[in-house]
């Protein structure tokens, strides 16, 4: 699949592995959770609607594939306020799922966009993926 770039350059996305799915989803669900959460589903409905015409497909496959692009795409959509987005659904992160980075660190994880960045934020959501499962697993084992 394709997707434009900053300067309106075209690239590929990587192919669709299970892992990739599993990180898109769970990308999805907790910046639905979050910005819900704290702005309201409206809110959610109207970024994510932006956020798709602006890169042609799926958000949430930019945000786990290029980090940078998906802040920078939130900053041409929402302007300073991206970054107090991205901190809110930092803080939600450790609030609901325990992970280990700050909502100051989320921000930066996502506005740096590096390679090590980059494998610091699906190390997260792996994590809540697999805190997810365990929850699940409890609340069947419970019934």
């Amino acid at each position: 699949m394709k997707m434009k770039t900053k300067n309106n350059t075209e690239r590929m996305s990587p192919p669709m592995t299970e892992e990739r799915i599993l990180l898109h989803k769970v990308a999805q669900k907790v910046f639905e959770e979050a910005s819900t959460v704290n702005l309201g589903l409206t809110f959610h409905i109207i970024i994510s609607f932006h956020l798709k015409q602006k890169f042609g497909k799926d958000p949430y496959e930019v945000l786990v594939d290029d980090p940078k692009t998906f802040f920078n795409g939130l900053e041409e959509v929402l302007g300073a306020g991206a970054e107090a987005v991205i901190s809110l659904i930092g803080a939600f992160l450790v609030i609901k799922y325990g992970v280990n980075c700050t909502a100051d660190e989320f921000v930066r994880l996502l506005n740096k966009g590096d390679e090590p960045s980059k494998r610091k934020l699906k190390e997260i959501l792996i994590d809540i993926a697999n805190s997810s499962k365990e929850t699940a697993n409890i609340n069947l084992q419970a019934t």
